[in-house]
């Protein structure tokens, strides 16, 4: 029964109690005031009630002392001090809304905290994705890709970084050519380059940064959002040796925004990346320029052979001269770098290279002139000489090649296959000469 008591809520408890100590009672003593005979044993159960409620009142407030010195304590552990009331009960009230303070405060700031490492985890996801991607182009760089396709590469990440609507970059062609759009994300292409075109001379002037947002009012700027369909837009000029040599932008459409700190340092690291790669592009071009011979059989390369066999042409011609061109293809070289792979397909390349000009005279200017084409200039040599070479070469690469790959020979004299390198190196590659 007690158990079964025990189990009741408090306040049923106290109920079951006052009736067990008053009503019970009352009602015996009733009967007995009325006359009626009440036995030893009614007696008996009688005060085993009463017993009982009182067994029940105790052990309530027991229950609530109990719970009045577990909060004190609770209250003293979280270094508070629990008010000086005389009163259990109303002591009791004032330390349970003092632990619910402290609760509720807790909880406010474990929701700070949680907001704050959510802001955390985005920021460092952020730095993350930015690492990522300057890691994913730098192995690019490092694979000799385009440079407009680093910058492409680039340009999407940064897009999706700042959550903008739209992203370009525009880069001048050289060093004094004009601006040209490398990439507009979120645009037509013809809009960006309308844009570009129409501010060719003041843009490469522009060496600030362009905000135009919630904070930032440029009266100056605001055509170019009209032009962009924008309503926040910031451009960040990419600077080399102190001159403007192109911008990249970004822009959304939403209201009240303003552009943050992190998302300006985002678009200034992309600005400095650009700028590396713009100039490393600019000076392997130069180095081209510079460059004679083909890395990869030693040989005068493509543009080298077109120089001197321009200057052998003017003087063929002036002194009534021949000079003679062969070219010989490479059949089948594809598949068999497929095949065999480019290691072992870079070799046969080198070994027929130096087979061909070990087998022409010293006065002939051997070279690579197409990917799979050797070719050379053979000095004072008219169409039939220049086919008497080619056997000779002919037969000196099939010793090295023995079937691997087929050979294809092409020859041609100037003035009769051609008056320019031009031409002549067109009629050799198209493989139309006898």
């Amino acid at each position: 029964m007690q158990k079964a008591i025990t189990n009741l809520s408090l306040k049923r408890r106290i109920w079951i109690a006052i009736a067990m100590v008053s009503f019970i009672p009352v009602i015996v003593l009733t009967y007995y005031l009325f006359g009626y005979y009440i036995s030893f044993w009614a007696t008996l159960v009688l005060l085993l009630l009463v017993f009982l409620g009182w067994r029940v009142i105790f052990e309530v407030f027991s229950s609530i002392v109990r719970v009045y010195a577990q909060s004190k304590s609770t209250l003293e552990d979280i270094g508070e001090e629990a008010p000086e009331i005389s009163d259990e009960v109303q002591s009791l009230e004032t330390v349970i809304n003092l632990l619910s303070d402290k609760v509720r405060t807790g909880f406010e700031e474990l929701r700070s905290f949680t907001q704050k490492t959510e802001e955390l985890n985005r920021e460092v996801t952020k730095k993350v994705l930015i690492l990522s991607a300057i890691l994913q182009a730098n192995d690019l760089f490092s694979k000799d890709a385009p440079a407009e396709e680093i910058i492409r590469f680039l340009g999407e990440h940064l897009r999706k970084l700042l959550e903008a609507n739209i992203c370009f970059c525009c880069l001048k062609e050289g060093v004094d050519g004009g601006l040209k759009t490398i990439f507009a994300l979120g645009l037509s292409d013809q809009i960006m380059n309308d844009f570009v075109s129409q501010r060719n001379t003041d843009l490469p002037r522009q060496m600030g940064l362009v905000i135009i947002d919630l904070s930032n009012k440029a009266k100056a700027y605001q055509s170019w959002l009209q032009e962009l369909g924008m309503t926040n837009m910031v451009i960040v000029p990419i600077i080399a040796k102190g001159r403007t040599v192109g911008m990249v932008g970004a822009g959304n459409d939403q209201v009240g925004y303003s552009f943050t700190k992190d998302e300006l340092e985002v678009l200034n690291l992309f600005s400095q990346n650009v700028t590396l790669i713009w100039e490393h592009a600019r000076l392997s071009s130069k180095i081209e320029e510079l460059e004679i011979l083909d890395h990869l059989t030693d040989l005068y390369n493509e543009k080298m052979i077109t120089r001197r066999l321009e200057e052998e042409i003017k003087r063929a011609s002036a002194y009534q001269r021949p000079c003679g061109l062969i070219a010989v293809e490479i059949k089948g070289y594809d598949n068999y770098q497929k095949e065999q792979g480019m290691i072992e397909a870079e070799t046969l390349l080198k070994k027929l290279g130096h087979a061909f000009k070990k087998t022409l005279r010293p006065i002939d200017i051997a070279g690579r002139i197409g990917p799979k084409i050797l070719g050379a200039i053979l000095i004072e040599s008219n169409k039939r000489c220049s086919c008497e070479v080619a056997k000779k070469v002919e037969a000196s690469l099939k010793e090295i090649t023995k079937d691997k790959v087929a050979l294809s020979f092409s020859v041609a004299e100037s003035p009769l296959d051609g008056t320019s390198a031009k031409e002549l190196l067109n009629f050799v590659k198209s493989g139309s000469a006898e």
